[in-house]
């Protein structure tokens, strides 16, 4: 592969990423906000899994969901099989992330979890899946397959797609919420953003 090449199909995979997208935010409807809802209003800790690359995107989603006031945690769904889903309580809400909805240690832990009254939110692409029978509420989306390298076999577009809708919950919890600027920078005490943030305007 030459450099024009190169960069050629790097256009065509970033503009393909972009209808992916366009297409996803068409797709949200009731479920949305039904899973703002439960995130915002969760009185214990918003506990987000998933397994592979589901698991990186479940992991930065609790992450940000903790920097707009809603107390989150990742558990991997693999380990969560070895005793670590007793971190999950029924005042928790317990967010999946699955492409198949089939994922077998993710349908595992909403098994262990669902009998304990737990709310279940679920991503996924299939809403006759496994998972999305388990959950209480199920936000589907799906991706144009070629955004996804091995005919759908390898999660790439569909998880920036399922990022996308992560990132979206998050603003949606922070408007709900009404975090502040200084709830924010107060959680980052070290680094530029507290530097940034003792700084006078101009």
């Amino acid at each position: 592969m030459n450099k024009n090449d190169a960069i050629q199909l790097a256009q065509e995979i970033i503009l393909s990423e972009v209808k992916a997208l366009q297409i996803v935010a068409e797709q949200l409807d009731s479920s949305f906000y039904k899973a703002v809802d439960l995130l915002a209003s969760c009185r214990g800790t918003v506990v987000v899994s998933g397994v592979g690359t589901t698991g990186t995107v479940a992991r930065r989603f609790a992450h940000l969901l903790c920097n707009v006031g809603c107390p989150a945690l990742f558990l991997h769904a693999g380990d969560s099989l070895h005793g670590s889903s007793g971190a999950v309580k029924p005042v928790d809400v317990l967010f999946l992330l699955s492409k198949t909805g089939e994922t077998r240690e993710t349908c595992s832990l909403a098994e262990i979890v669902e009998v304990r009254g737990t709310p279940i939110i679920s991503l996924t692409a299939e809403a006759e899946s496994k998972l999305a029978q388990l959950s209480n509420v199920v936000i589907t989306i799906k991706t144009p397959p070629d955004v996804d390298p091995f005919d759908g076999l390898m999660a790439v577009g569909s998880s920036l797609a399922m990022e996308s809708v992560c990132d979206a919950l998050v603003f949606c919890v922070l408007k709900a919420k009404g975090t502040q600027r200084e709830y924010f920078v107060k959680g980052h005490p070290g680094g530029i953003i507290n530097t940034l943030s003792e700084e006078s305007p101009e």
